[in-house]
């Protein structure tokens, strides 16, 4: 199943699916150009070649009543903590994020409110299992989230798991990572060109599941035919190079860019678990009457 946003070229018409058709004001059009913009995309991940866990989660939710209801997502989550706890984080904080994202009961007056809330009700149950056993204590994991809704791209994330956007040939980085060299960046204390080389690039600011409360970055994009969406962990785009991502995106599925790049991390030596969610849209065009 594929996700599909709608809009006519005529500008007192809209419709989005699972709605009735509306003339805002001119009901004298009968006929009209439609737009559906066409939402696929699909993940993979690895162990990569240095590591004995994949502390890596990702899920890719585009089919189902669920998704009818209350839209796609997809998230990319990476955990961290000792021994299997970085991997019980991610994936708890995963699951806990899809099922709050697709719960009916999750009450909020905007696509972004419902991600934040989303993003709290993970970090709470994450959390919560930290202070259950030693064996989790101190667990935690980054999260970068992606929706599609009404035209718009909604991207969540807290620590340093990306969501970039290619766009024609120019390749986009839509969230800010939370990092210690990222915030000496900001305040002009960082070269960039020399962040990838300093200790405070792997050192996290922010991270899901450490505390009670999390603070969420949510950001929002015009959704555009053509464009190509990347969710990721440090592990690919901290062993990639940015031109060796754009060329990466470009051309192939979904599927087969997302393979293409985990592959490549690992040519690139794999240090890390590596992670790769590709999300494409596509438009169609055709008359309603």
């Amino acid at each position: 199943m594929c996700i599909w946003y709608k809009h006519a070229t005529v500008s007192q018409f809209i419709w989005e699916e699972s709605h009735e058709f509306a003339i805002a004001s001119r009901e004298e059009y009968t006929q009209c150009q439609e737009v559906a913009m066409r939402i696929t995309g699909a993940g993979w991940t690895d162990i990569g070649l240095q590591r004995h866990t994949n502390e890596d989660s990702f899920a890719v939710v585009q089919e189902g009543k669920e998704v009818e209801r209350q839209g796609a997502c997809y998230v990319v989550c990476d955990g961290l903590g000792g021994a299997q706890a970085g991997e019980v984080a991610s994936r708890t904080a995963m699951e806990t994020f899809v099922a709050a994202w697709s719960s009916r009961e999750l009450s909020a007056e905007d696509t972004k409110q419902r991600l934040r809330l989303a993003v709290h009700e993970a970090n709470v149950v994450v959390y919560r299992l930290s202070l259950s056993s030693e064996e989790l204590a101190g667990m935690g994991t980054t999260l970068v989230g992606f929706v599609p809704h009404a035209e718009r791209a909604y991207i969540c994330n807290v620590g340093d798991s990306r969501c970039y956007r290619l766009r024609g040939d120019v390749l986009t980085q839509l969230t800010e990572d939370h990092t210690m060299a990222a915030d000496m960046i900001r305040q002009g204390l960082l070269d960039p060109a020399y962040a990838q080389n300093v200790s405070e690039r792997n050192i996290l600011t922010r991270a899901l599941g450490t505390a009670a409360r999390v603070e969420v970055d949510v950001v929002s994009d015009e959704l555009r035919a053509g464009d190509r969406y990347l969710l990721c962990s440090d592990g690919l785009w901290g062993t990639i190079s940015e031109s060796g991502l754009k060329t990466s995106l470009t051309g192939g599925s979904p599927e087969e860019a997302a393979h293409h790049l985990v592959d490549l991390a690992n040519a690139c030596g794999g240090p890390d678990n590596s992670t790769a969610i590709v999300v494409d849209v596509q438009e169609t065009a055709g008359l309603v009457d």
